[in-house]
């Protein structure tokens, strides 16, 4: 894979045109893509989390079955992203994205089944599916936007992604705990709306073209898999970057699951305050992802991912010490530079990796960068179950992630 950036057809990597988010937003280009994630991600962490409102305050099963959650979404990425990115590398982008959307309606009536039947084991099997769904998405939505626009606005595209992700998360937290577990039909009522939507979206996404009609499919996930993080390893640029995105994927679950016991075993408090945490935090990456997109004005670089790092391991660090009942503001103010420092890392290191594989090979490179993601996400997600089953606390667990992210921050600088 080239490190060369690669711009669409007829497009510079100069100063973008109309680079602003209300811009993009009426963009025909980027909008049915940017809603089809929004409602994606929306209908993805509903799930995960109506689900784990059940499991802490409803069906009071283990608050290790929380990290499992997240490790049962995440594992999926890790086993099927080498399949998805050949898949949409080999067929047009947009027509993928509309047949998994089309499928994971399927999806959405089991997890309705699960929802009315109050069964844990059945929306664990439904989140598995969606996990699934997700990963073979990955490659697409990613690769397919500096198919759709100028690598100078490839920043800002992210951002904005990451910020609506983010967003989807508060959303369907706030909404499944609202809702709970006692109105079964009406939590499956928005699981199923919310998959019509984003298929309706993904119909409406331009059609590129296969970016390499003739690539051969592999017959094993596993060999894909290897396949391609060989490929990814072989150009440096691109592989800084993909360990860059790693590390922020590894840090945001380790907070996102960290973040309800937090919220009720050192701060004693109920599913609100988790919403509220949940608020602070995604405020926090949007306004880490915007600062990101706006210093680099256009350009693709990994400097600001540093600053980033520093940010997550000082405020981390702070949180392990000070979070405390009698100050909820404190920490709320603490996970908020945590999150910050996360959407600084974020929007560098996808930016760089969108912008420096050649245009045969992206969905490829962005498949190879979910699979060391989700290594890292499934990796803390069984560390943090193990933890968490031995009885360490989550202030512990803070602290620890900013002694990691310090430890980086000055690997780097050496």
């Amino acid at each position: 894979m080239s490190a060369n950036a690669r711009t669409p057809s007829g497009a510079t990597s100069g100063a973008p045109s109309g680079a602003t988010p209300g811009a993009l937003l009426l963009d025909r280009r980027f909008a049915p893509l940017f809603w089809c994630q929004a409602f994606a991600a929306f209908n993805d962490n509903f799930l995960k989390t109506a689900l784990v409102v059940l499991i802490l305050y409803r069906a009071k099963e283990s608050t290790a079955l929380v990290a499992l959650a997240g490790g049962v979404f995440i594992l999926p990425f890790l086993l099927c992203s080498g399949i998805a990115g050949e898949l949409a590398d080999r067929f047009d982008k947009a027509r993928v994205a509309t047949v998994v959307k089309g499928v994971e309606i399927g999806a959405a009536g089991l997890a309705v089944a699960g929802f009315l039947a109050g069964s844990v084991p059945v929306l664990f099997a439904a989140l598995l599916a969606f996990g699934v769904l997700a990963a073979l998405f990955g490659p697409v939505k990613y690769g397919l936007l500096p198919d759709l626009l100028e690598t100078a606005r490839l920043p800002l595209a992210n951002a904005m992604v990451d910020f609506a992700t983010f967003l989807a998360i508060l959303a369907g937290t706030a909404l499944g705990g609202l809702l709970g577990a006692r109105e079964p039909w009406l939590l499956g009522a928005v699981v199923m709306g919310f998959a019509l939507l984003a298929f309706g979206a993904a119909a409406l996404i331009p059609r590129p073209g296969a970016a390499r009609p003739g690539l051969k499919l592999s017959a094993s996930p596993v060999a894909a898999a290897a396949d391609l993080l060989r490929t990814l390893r072989g150009a440096a640029p691109l592989w800084r970057a993909a360990l860059v995105n790693a590390w922020f994927w590894f840090a945001g679950i380790t907070c996102m699951t960290l973040l309800p016991v937090l919220t009720r075993t050192t701060l004693g408090r109920g599913p609100g305050a988790v919403t509220l945490g949940l608020t602070v935090f995604s405020l926090g990456i949007g306004a880490g992802s915007f600062l990101a997109a706006s210093r680099l004005r256009g350009r693709i670089a990994l400097a600001p991912a540093w600053g980033g790092t520093v940010a997550v391991g000082i405020a981390a660090l702070a949180l392990g010490a000070l979070a405390a009942a009698d100050r909820f503001g404190v920490t709320l103010a603490l996970l908020f530079v945590v999150a910050l420092g996360g959407g600084v890392i974020a929007v560098p290191s996808f930016a760089a990796v969108q912008a420096w594989a050649p245009a045969e090979a992206r969905a490829r490179a962005v498949a190879g960068t979910n699979i060391l993601s989700a290594a890292g996400m499934v990796a803390a997600s069984l560390i943090l179950t193990a933890l968490l089953h031995a009885g360490a606390g989550p202030r512990a667990l803070f602290a620890g992630l900013g002694a990691i992210a310090l430890s980086l921050a000055l690997a780097a600088r050496r």
